[in-house]
């Protein structure tokens, strides 16, 4: 029996990006790495791109939201988390 390997998330979405650049859910997972690593404008950035493709992404909005304040924008926080409650159900 083989041990089980984690595979590299990074690498991963790489793969899927240059299978499909609108794939959505890499995206969204890119935004999420870029977040991690502290780049936050640039998960912002791809949030963005997210939600030009598909403006109801589940969680898109508020993700957003919350890159915003952690960078100390009150009001595109907000203005983010209240388009989430526009397209969420």
């Amino acid at each position: 029996m083989t041990a089980f390997v984690q595979p590299d998330t990074a690498v991963i979405v790489r793969q899927r990006l240059l299978e499909n650049a609108e794939d959505v859910d890499a995206l969204f997972v890119l935004a999420a790495l870029h977040a991690h690593d502290g780049l936050v404008a640039e998960g912002i950035t791809v949030l963005d791109r997210v939600l030009r493709l598909d403006p109801a992404y589940p969680g898109a909005w508020r993700f957003k939201a919350t890159l915003h304040r952690m960078r100390g924008e009150t009001e595109a926080g907000q203005s983010a988390w209240e388009r989430a409650e526009d397209v969420e159900p």
